[in-house]
């Protein structure tokens, strides 16, 4: 089983698992005690979701306030015209 506590060691650090819970899954995989390893595990992948998700929270209430921006700071202008460009010509 070195190969695949190696391997999830790895795996952990990578997710930026802290220290402690990496040591007890990398034990509990070495020891055979699969439950206890596919408890750390699945531990470890639901904080991952749930960054993520307060992540998806934070890009979605983002992309609302850039079309608010973009529809209410816009400057307003008159229906059937078009508006001229800084060097003169019409957009």
């Amino acid at each position: 089983m070195g190969e695949l506590s190696e391997d999830l060691e790895r795996c952990l650090c990578d997710c930026d698992c802290d220290a402690e819970r990496t040591a007890k899954a990398k034990c509990s995989c070495e020891e055979g005690r699969v439950r206890e390893t596919k408890r750390v595990l699945l531990g470890e992948r639901q904080r991952l979701l749930d960054e993520m998700h307060a992540s998806q929270k934070g890009i979605d209430a983002i992309d609302h306030m850039l079309h608010r921006v973009s529809c209410e700071c816009a400057p307003r202008r008159p229906w059937g015209k078009a508006a001229e460009g800084e060097d003169g010509s019409r957009e």
